[in-house]
């Protein structure tokens, strides 16, 4: 067995007197919020809008909380195009997928419970994640998208970041 003396991409582009990216490096660190309220007459498959971020961003986490809203037990949360690129559904659970809010959460981190945010994609931008091959220089909405809502009740959102 060998010692391993591992770097990260960062950590080689700064010994070969590159710029390292500043999304991996010590960027600007953000954090957005958004809260909605569901009604008793919202269909399946209702969608609320609850954080608008930048696809260049790095997305570190995202914090889910809610009231206990009957009959959505099943809640994603998704990538969606802005109103002002269509409003289009990019991937309804591409960060988390069936997380419970019948009974009520306190904030809970969702952002690692899918596949597509696996730990060694931990440097990457949102563009990165979902798999382009540049970045288009968009707003992203950040959605919460519930099987059925048969009460009213509150969604809060947190979304840390870096840019």
């Amino acid at each position: 067995m060998a010692v391993a003396n591992t770097k990260s991409t960062a950590i080689t582009n700064f010994d070969a007197y590159e710029r390292a990216d500043a999304v991996r490096h010590r960027g600007r660190v953000f954090e957005s919020a958004g809260t909605v309220e569901t009604l008793a007459a919202d269909d399946a498959a209702s969608v609320y809008r609850l954080v608008r971020v930048k696809s260049s961003d790095r997305i570190t986490s995202i914090k889910l909380a809610s009231d206990a809203i009957t009959g959505a037990s099943a809640a994603d949360v998704g990538l969606y195009q802005t109103a002002a690129n269509g409003g289009a559904v990019l991937d309804a659970d591409f960060f988390a997928t069936d997380v419970d809010i019948s009974s009520g959460i306190a904030f809970t981190e969702v952002l690692l419970e899918a596949t597509a945010t696996d730990i060694s994609k931990c440097d990457k931008a949102l563009w990165e994640l979902y798999g382009l091959s540049t970045d288009p220089r968009v707003d992203y909405d950040i959605c919460v998208t519930v099987n059925d809502v048969t009460a009213a009740g509150t969604i809060s959102m947190k979304v840390q970041g870096g840019q």
